[in-house]
């Protein structure tokens, strides 16, 4: 090896891991714990790829694809797959509590600031010895107004919160969620698949490959969420219900949503429905084939 060659290979720094990552199927993500400061460039790149930094954990969070997946392993040894463990319904009652708390300040604010103030809006006498106290509490009147607005903020912000807290607990706990979930991403596993196949008539090229290896990191990927949906629906409850292709015309079911219906028409995966009791009786309405039973008297 000549000098030059020696020269050059001794300047090419070592890789240096900043912090470590982790892929948590759960919801999907992401989430880098960087260890020192990013760089403007690195916070520019993180940023333009979609990730967020969650201040609560210090960590940058997105949803997985095949980009953020390779911004993530230029800075880490490796991304570890790991479930992390949360309870929506417990966030959603510390964030409900935040807000009635920032509520209930900014109801103390809003008081506090009519507090002190001369009566019916009396105008400062500028040239009257209750000059100075009457400027002083228009001031502190204005300041608790001002406090009261961003505590009220702050309660809207948490009642968001709550709101996507809620969310998050369906997206766990009703099978109903789990099951269409399911179907969008055989779906779009579905529509990798095809762009695979018109991808292998394409003349060979570094351009072609590159679609290639695209498309089945997707698939690998959607293979990988199915697999873990379809586990969390097995511990959700029974099974699947039947598919709409189980029922002909004339069966008499139950409707999770409208109780005893017949059954008028099959699609590939909805039913079309009769509701033979209640006040919407004789009505005629379409329901996805797993939220019907075959009726049992």
């Amino acid at each position: 090896m000549t000098d030059t060659t020696q020269q050059g290979a001794a300047d090419v720094a070592p890789f240096s891991p900043n912090g470590t990552a982790l892929y948590n199927p759960d919801d999907d993500t992401l989430r880098w714990s960087n260890a020192e400061r990013l760089t403007p460039t690195e916070y520019a790149q993180a940023s333009t790829l979609g990730f967020k930094l969650w201040r609560g954990s210090s960590a940058w969070v997105a949803t997985w694809t095949p980009e953020r997946e390779d911004f993530l392993l230029q800075h880490v040894e490796q991304i570890d797959f790991e479930l992390l463990t949360d309870d929506p319904e417990a966030r959603q009652q510390r964030f409900v509590s935040r807000a009635r708390a920032a509520d209930a300040r900014a109801d103390q604010r809003r008081e506090a600031a009519s507090q002190g103030l001369p009566p019916m809006g009396e105008p400062v006498k500028l040239d009257h010895h209750s000059a100075k106290r009457h400027l002083r509490a228009i001031e502190r009147s204005d300041q608790n107004m001002r406090a009261a607005v961003e505590e009220y903020k702050k309660a809207d912000y948490w009642r968001s919160r709550a709101a996507g807290a809620e969310r998050r607990a369906r997206q766990k706990s009703d099978p109903n969620v789990v099951r269409r979930r399911i179907e969008r991403l055989e779906a779009e596993l579905r529509k990798q698949e095809r762009r695979l196949e018109l991808l292998s008539g394409q003349p060979d090229s570094p351009k072609t490959q590159t679609s290639v290896n695209h498309a089945l990191r997707w698939i690998d990927h959607l293979e990988l969420r199915l697999a873990f949906e379809r586990a969390r629906l097995e511990l959700l409850g029974p099974a699947p219900f039947a598919t709409a292709q189980a029922y002909k015309k004339g069966d008499t079911v139950k409707s999770s949503k409208w109780g005893k219906c017949e059954v008028v028409g099959v699609g590939p995966k909805n039913l079309k429905l009769k509701i033979l009791e209640g006040g919407a009786s004789g009505m005629t309405l379409s329901s996805p084939a797993y939220e019907v039973q075959p009726w049992e008297e």
